[in-house]
């Protein structure tokens, strides 16, 4: 994926997102309380009722949850720097430039290697770490990356 940001003139390599496999344990959860809500609403008493607004409930906590979780971080790789962007209301940007990467590192347990997601931190010297948790893809983003460091330390020897 290559795209340009007309905010600031860079080339965006890649983009990557929360994976749905690490918020598995909410969404099923929540099609539990779809679940019920299906047993509540067959039943047609007060109790099923009471059991049906339960389950819309919890499916709406919990998936409402992952939905917003999902969309609350964002990693993207540009042909200058590797951007974090926390949160919805309130937004936290860590930016590391591509020259002052010290390492790429991948944590995968056999699940997360099955699911393709994992947890990817990138060192910069001079900043903050950036652990990415739950990051779909985290391989491919570790590859993308370092093709983009030394793609930016090759045209800045020139």
């Amino acid at each position: 994926m290559s795209s340009n940001d007309p905010s600031t003139g860079e080339t965006i390599l890649r983009e990557a997102r929360m994976s749905w496999w690490a918020l598995w344990p909410r969404v099923v959860l929540g099609l539990a309380g779809l679940v019920l809500v299906g047993w509540g609403l067959l039943r047609q008493d007060h109790v099923g009722y009471g059991v049906a607004g339960f389950g819309a409930l919890a499916f709406l906590w919990f998936v409402g949850g992952a939905l917003l979780r999902r969309s609350a971080m964002s990693v993207k790789l540009t042909d200058r720097y590797v951007v974090l962007q926390r949160g919805l209301v309130s937004r936290h940007t860590s930016t590391v430039m591509l020259n002052r990467v010290e390492s790429l590192d991948v944590d995968q347990s056999l699940w997360q290697r099955m699911t393709g997601y994992g947890t990817l931190t990138i060192r910069g010297t001079g900043s903050e770490d950036l652990r990415l948790a739950g990051l779909s893809d985290p391989v491919g983003f570790q590859t993308a990356a370092r093709q983009a460091i030394h793609a930016a330390a090759g045209s800045a020897n020139f």
